[in-house]
């Protein structure tokens, strides 16, 4: 049995049916809704001209007894459409003014503690569809100055009478695991138009191979923290990445051997560590570089480890945001090898100590030979592992 490719073409409206309907869902991997509203806008203004549009790929995909048709590319596309169905496009400066608001005390929470506002900085057309099964529903449901109304003059006509293509793939194999294996590579190799996939992005196709490591590759409290550099957005912390470095080094005891050889392929080495993780057929190679999953988890099992961590983070009060990748290295290589690969505890009762400890060590590095300008070459990175990994091995519980 091979793997069948179906193509044809839906009228726009019945794009928007299937969307309202949730008879096509976005896969976990899938980034946010990116595009800026003049992207949308050349969409519509191509689709009213007959211009070609790259078609949309929807997959079939089958878990026990729920049936699913995931789209595998053509979000961005999808979404535009939606939302000029809509007449709306989210709001980001808005919702930054939303937040700022509460921060300042100028907005008060619900008594409920929750927010009506949607995070449109990481969002998905499935915020709407979670609001109402009607155009009128969702319009009803969206918060004031959370998105903003669009005009592009468009009617029921043109909803009706303009045509997307797609194709439609079911895959030969069945399992569930198996399957996902298939798309993810299936999305990996589309080369999308539009938006470039950043490396952090694409990584994430990787994720979807297993169900259960959401959590492990990107936990909620990750994107708490992040560089921010003047004049430009906030990078948000690279969980995987701190993973990835401190199991080789956990595995070697030997910060030389942390990414030797891929000075200039981080992302591969780091793909090489997911593969490490999520694939079922224990590769003797991979073993080698990063030691086994249940090595440091038994049974697979980090979710109390994680747990710990996150509680650490709360208790230590550490910046949310810091000046250079520098400062955060120095605060979190060691915290999670020693948290989360050593199943330790940290004295948080000392935390003002700790923190004077690493902001005197973030001071030597940064005046150390060309650190503070190449942060990126490894032989920093690798002395940041270790001023990091001695600083917090001082302030574990016995």
């Amino acid at each position: 049995m091979r793997n069948r490719v179906y193509y044809g073409e839906y009228s726009l409206a019945y794009w928007i049916e299937l969307i309202l309907a949730k008879k096509i869902t976005l896969p976990k991997y899938q980034r946010y809704f990116v595009w800026e509203e003049n992207r949308m806008i050349r969409l519509i203004d191509s689709l009213k001209h007959d211009r070609f549009i790259p078609p949309v790929t929807i997959g079939a995909f089958k878990k026990d007894d729920e049936k699913f048709n995931y789209i595998i590319d053509g979000q961005q596309r999808l979404t535009s459409i939606f939302l000029a169905y809509l007449g709306i496009f989210p709001n980001k400066e808005g919702f930054k003014a939303h937040l700022a608001a509460l921060a300042n005390g100028d907005e008060q929470p619900l008594e409920d503690g929750e927010d009506p506002f949607d995070n449109v900085l990481e969002w998905n057309f499935e915020k709407l569809t979670e609001k109402g099964k009607t155009k009128g529903d969702i319009l009803g449901q969206c918060e004031e100055a959370n998105y903003k109304r669009i005009n592009l003059g468009l009617d029921a006509d043109f909803f009706k009478n303009k045509f997307l293509g797609f194709s439609y793939i079911v895959p030969a194999v069945n399992n569930a695991g198996d399957q996902q294996k298939y798309y993810t590579k299936v999305f990996r190799e589309i080369n999308v138009q539009g938006v470039k996939l950043q490396e952090v992005e694409s990584r994430r196709a990787m994720y979807f191979l297993s169900d259960n490591l959401d959590n492990l590759f990107e936990p909620a409290f990750a994107s708490n923290y992040g560089v921010e550099l003047v004049a430009a957005p906030k990078q948000q912390m690279d969980f995987v990445r701190y993973l990835c470095f401190m199991c080789a080094y956990k595995k070697h005891q030997n910060v030389n051997k942390v990414a030797r050889g891929y000075s200039y392929y981080v992302e591969k080495y780091i793909e090489k560590y997911i593969h490490s993780i999520v694939d079922e057929e224990e590769d003797a190679e991979l073993i080698g570089m990063f030691g086994k999953f249940t090595d440091y988890f038994a049974d697979g099992n980090y979710s109390p480890d994680m747990e710990r961590l996150s509680q650490t983070l709360d208790a230590l009060d550490l910046p949310k945001s810091f000046p250079s990748i520098i400062n955060m290295d120095t605060y979190f290589f060691g915290l999670i090898y020693h948290v989360l690969l050593k199943h330790k505890s940290i004295a948080v009762d000392r935390k003002d100590e700790l923190k004077t400890a690493v902001e005197d060590a973030i001071t030597e590095l940064k005046a150390t030979g060309n650190h503070a300008h190449a942060p990126a070459q490894f032989q920093y990175m690798r002395a940041r592992i270790l001023k990091s990994v001695e600083i917090y091995e001082q302030f574990v519980e016995p």
